[in-house]
């Protein structure tokens, strides 16, 4: 990862900044770069949820018995 000399002017506006580089690694070619990416986050979210519950759920009954 390159660093840039530049200030930042807060530790979250960096946070920010790094987060939305590794979020663009992952996205789909179509979405980079555009301002509604949050719809792509908030369903790979739900899924995410939903796959744990899931899972989650057939781990609980299999150490239930």
């Amino acid at each position: 990862m390159k660093r840039t000399n530049k200030p930042q002017q807060s530790v979250f506006a960096e946070a920010w900044q790094n987060m939305s580089v590794d979020i663009n690694k992952i996205l789909p070619q179509k979405l980079r770069g555009r301002k509604d990416k949050w719809k792509f986050g908030l369903v790979l979210a739900l899924f995410e949820l939903l796959v744990l519950g899931v899972v989650g759920r057939f781990v609980y009954h299999w150490f239930k018995g």
